[in-house]
């Protein structure tokens, strides 16, 4: 069974490769890289595609050696998957050359199929083997071109394959190193990407935004797996967000970073020794320092709507707050250490309580619903308490959306939604108040476009405080009479 991380290497130029190169972790030395040049072989009708199946031949230097790969699974960069190595004297495809009982058996279909070259890889490797944390690990830097079909992708990574130990050691590694460099987990392959390349996918299928949950399970066990796959979801979010840095991808970025914190803050009774206490903090401030760019691209966003309404152009003001916009792609690595080194805890001590997840979940909702209905009532004679009962209604719905499946039969649509209009509306106004903080100072701007701009937009969006405030408790009087599924 192989098990490794793989890590795409972010900003490729001479300084950062040589910062890669001299990583003690690595431990990479002088030698002379490997010079590695693969073939991968299919049928015309990709039969062996179809079969979740990888044959390669690749030649290392001065031999050749045949590799077959079966399905297993990927996921947050971490790839797990059956894999039988065989030296051969050619790369002529031979599926005979795997003797192995489970391999022989995977292949007894295929053996007389007309296989052809359907990509190639050529990449040096510097490699090394060190340990980490008591296990043995092989380390190997990448750095070369896929080539399929007249196109071509270039190769640069780090891959870290567990030889001996524990998968945890692997994922603290590699937390560790992007603490220090641009790197961010890759769970496509190889293989995956030169088949992409080549126009040889079968279309993407949506997300499944819904985790399996089993009632009766135990609640520590079943909400280590719900964290783990959730922490997955937010790698995956990191690399789109950092592949297509735009509004969209930042704000699904921010939801799953989100949805992940109120899933650790509510579970966080289920183990005395709560071992993740460790990490919330830097989450917390990972996510806070994302705040100004989301604020700026949320008065971005009114101001363009607003000027449209007005008929005015909005240039003046548009370019001032397009310019005060960071990009939080530079610490995308930062936050996948923290990831991965929550994933590496979990693995290591998963969660405890002798509860069902049901039993358990039913009866924290019911606490932090509670608790929901005190914060409301203060909203009447402290309007500032709107801030954080914003917080606790994100917290609550994110969490419910997570646990929804454990009541099949009852529909938390209502609530759901009710819920997220609640949220919505908070927000606005939560903005209205944001924007002075940001506007004011251009208000008083000697440029008189940007000045009368930056008040026309914090005029409107303070002046429809007091009617989203009114809506706001016209809603929350719906949530106490709204069903709730674990109520039933």
């Amino acid at each position: 069974m192989e098990e490794e991380l793989k890590l795409q290497i972010m900003d490729d130029t001479p300084a950062v490769w040589k910062s890669i190169i001299a990583h003690p972790l690595l431990a990479i030395t002088q030698v002379p890289p490997l010079q590695l040049h693969a073939f991968y072989f299919d049928s015309r009708d990709n039969a062996l595609q179809r079969a979740r199946l990888a044959y390669r031949i690749r030649r290392e230097e001065d031999t050749w050696v045949a590799t077959l790969k079966a399905s297993g699974q990927s996921a947050g960069g971490l790839h797990q998957r059956p894999e039988w190595n065989v030296p051969v004297d050619s790369n002529t495809p031979d599926l005979s050359v795997f003797q192995d009982s489970e391999a022989a058996a995977l292949l007894a279909p295929y053996q007389e199929l007309a296989l052809q070259v359907i990509l190639e890889t050529r990449f040096e490797r510097h490699e090394s083997r060190v340990t980490h944390n008591g296990s043995a690990i092989i380390v190997a830097l990448d750095r070369g071109e896929i080539l399929a079909r007249g196109q071509r992708e270039p190769i640069r990574e780090v891959e870290l394959e567990l030889a001996q130990g524990d998968a945890a050691a692997v994922l603290e590694m590699g937390a560790a190193l992007c603490r220090d460099l641009p790197l961010i987990p890759d769970q496509e392959s190889k293989l995956f990407r030169g088949l992409r390349l080549a126009g040889l996918l079968p279309e993407e299928k949506t997300r499944d935004n819904a985790l399996p949950l089993r009632r009766r399970e135990n609640a520590g066990a079943a909400f280590s797996q719900i964290l783990i796959w959730q922490l997955q979801q937010i790698i995956h979010d990191t690399r789109k967000y950092w592949a297509n840095p735009d509004v969209e991808s930042f704000h699904e970025l921010r939801k799953s970073v989100r949805s992940f914190r109120a899933s650790l803050r509510f579970c966080r009774t289920l183990d005395s020794a709560d071992p993740l206490q460790a990490f919330r903090i830097p989450l917390q401030e990972w996510f806070h320092q994302q705040n100004l760019q989301r604020d700026y691209e949320a008065l971005l966003s009114y101001w363009t709507e607003i000027a449209a309404i007005l008929e005015l152009e909005p240039a003046h003001l548009q370019d001032v707050l397009q310019g005060q916009i960071p990009k939080a792609s530079g610490q995308l690595p930062q936050l996948v250490a923290i990831l991965l080194s929550i994933w590496a805890q979990l693995i290591r001590q998963p969660l405890h309580q002798d509860a069902t997840l049901q039993d358990f979940s039913e009866a924290q909702l019911q606490r932090e619903y509670r608790k929901l209905m005190v914060a409301g009532k203060l909203l009447a004679e402290h309007p500032e308490a709107l801030h954080p009962l914003r917080i606790r209604i994100k917290n609550f719905r994110y969490v419910l959306m997570t646990l929804a499946p454990l009541w099949p039969g009852k529909d938390s649509k209502a609530l759901l939604k009710l819920l997220a209009t609640l949220q919505g509306i908070a927000g606005e106004i939560h903005d209205a108040d944001m924007a002075g903080q940001y506007l004011k100072p251009l208000a008083s701007q000697r440029k008189s476009g940007v000045a009368f701009q930056a008040g026309a937009l914090l005029g409107f969006l303070l002046g429809r405080e007091a009617r989203l405030r009114k809506k706001f408790h016209k809603f929350w009087l719906r949530l106490e009479s709204t069903p709730r599924p674990w109520d039933f």
